[in-house]
């Protein structure tokens, strides 16, 4: 008889609705903090909302590799309208990656369903994406093809307001996962990975709070009396030594009475390097995440080139391998078969990115044109201007003065033609 199997991730390992994190308190157990309580670490919070805002501000565009041509854009498809502007009524495309990208990092997968049209002349395109409950979807394994496909895989979502059940095969699923996992089904969410070093973050936090709340900052005297005085006294004392230092003289100077001396508490943090090691601390989240010390607004030993460098290093190292995951799911579920058979793919347009100033952007589109790199309509269109109508602004021009490499010295060369097409002048 055919099974099916599970695919286990971490979160698994962990509770993750609240009935049951009380449940686990009755009987003695903690359950750590709860997802809301983590979101309130504030490296934590800061590294998801500048990974889920980078991906947010990048529109998805098709392109089309021609064996001739290269690298050419696919306008006009209805696709590029419901993955840039409205993936579902309820929600702008903005909206709809951001919280995709939030679900991948924080719970380590982030699940899309598919909806198509069934009947018309739009049948079987897709007509709506919706973003499922993390929490509560799991993945399973049909070992035994117990559904008609042998090995396939199925997400089952538990829907938690109604109380029924869905399952979905995996080609009516975009499944966005993280970069770390056992079996490369499921992802591991960073989140479990690195849950003593947030719990640390947020103890720290709630300490300094708790120094606020209870006004243990600052110089504090503690007065030593012998004998014994009751709540009566020990408050009309207090209230006298108070009134001394705040209305008599300068306040410097507090008489003290026979028996009874004072002694100053300083609590300071820097003692215990306290600050050092809360830094640190928040480093290394970040550091799990792929964040720069300069979004966490940590400027030491930073300079602006320094974080220029460090915007690049974030682009390389920490948000291309998620541009890439992100479009080879895209581009294996949402395309067409015939747009997969004709090299078509779905890539985010990272120069959101490297947006430059008004001058520099200016000089380096002049570069592209005069160096035969982009046209002038192309030039336009990165600044938003409308396409110029004059031929010319759709071809390519440059310095008429260059030469092809093996024609270099034949202009000298006496008896032979020295026209233009010789010397390879344009």
């Amino acid at each position: 008889m055919g099974f099916l199997k599970k695919a286990i991730s971490k979160k698994d390992l962990y509770v993750n609705n609240e009935w049951s994190a009380e449940l686990l308190k009755m009987l003695g157990i903690d359950a750590g903090c709860s997802n809301r309580e983590k979101l309130g670490e504030i490296t934590y919070f800061t590294c998801l909302k500048h990974l889920s805002e980078c991906m947010g501000k990048l529109p998805i565009i098709q392109y089309r590799e021609d064996p001739l041509k290269g690298k050419e854009r696919i306008r006009g498809k209805p696709l590029h309208y419901l993955l840039n502007t409205e993936p579902n009524p309820y929600m702008t495309a903005t909206t709809f990656w951001e919280t995709v990208e939030l679900n991948r990092n924080h719970f380590g997968n982030a699940f899309v369903y598919q909806e198509y049209y069934r009947i018309g002349r739009n049948a079987g395109q897709v007509k709506n994406l919706w973003i499922l409950p993390t929490n509560e979807v799991t993945v399973w394994v049909d070992n035994r093809g117990i559904f008609g496909i042998p090995n396939g895989i199925w997400y089952v979502w538990q829907d938690s307001r109604s109380g029924k059940s869905w399952r979905f095969n995996c080609d009516e699923i975009l499944h966005y996962k993280s970069s770390l996992s056992w079996d490369g089904i499921v992802g591991l969410s960073i989140r479990d990975i690195l849950i003593l070093q947030i719990e640390q973050a947020m103890s720290a936090q709630k300490f300094l709070n708790k120094l606020y709340k209870t006004n243990m900052f600052g110089g504090k005297i503690m007065v030593q009396y012998t004998g014994d005085m009751d709540i009566k006294g020990e408050s009309a004392l207090v209230r006298k030594l108070e009134s001394f230092s705040s209305n008599t003289g300068s306040g410097k100077f507090i008489p003290l009475p026979l028996g009874i001396t004072a002694t100053m508490l300083d609590m300071k943090l820097t003692d215990a390097q306290f600050f050092e090691l809360n830094k640190y601390s928040a480093l290394q989240i970040a550091a799990a995440f792929g964040i720069k010390p300069n979004i966490l607004n940590n400027y030491d030993k930073s300079s602006y080139s320094n974080s220029e460098t460090q915007q690049l290093d974030f682009y390389i190292n920490s948000l291309l391998p998620n541009l890439k995951g992100y479009k080879e799911e895209n581009t294996r579920k949402l395309l067409t078969t015939s747009e997969l058979a004709d090299s078509n793919t779905l890539e985010h347009d990272t120069r959101e990115l490297f947006k430059l100033d008004p001058v520099n952007q200016m000089n380096r589109l002049q570069k592209g044109v005069n160096n035969f790199m982009i046209t002038a309509n192309e030039a336009r269109e990165e600044l938003g201007q409308p396409y110029s109508d004059e031929p010319v602004a759709n071809m390519l021009i440059g310095n008429g003065n260059y030469i092809r490499l093996d024609q270099v010295g034949t202009q000298w060369r006496k008896g032979k033609n020295n026209d233009k097409s010789d010397t390879g002048n344009t």
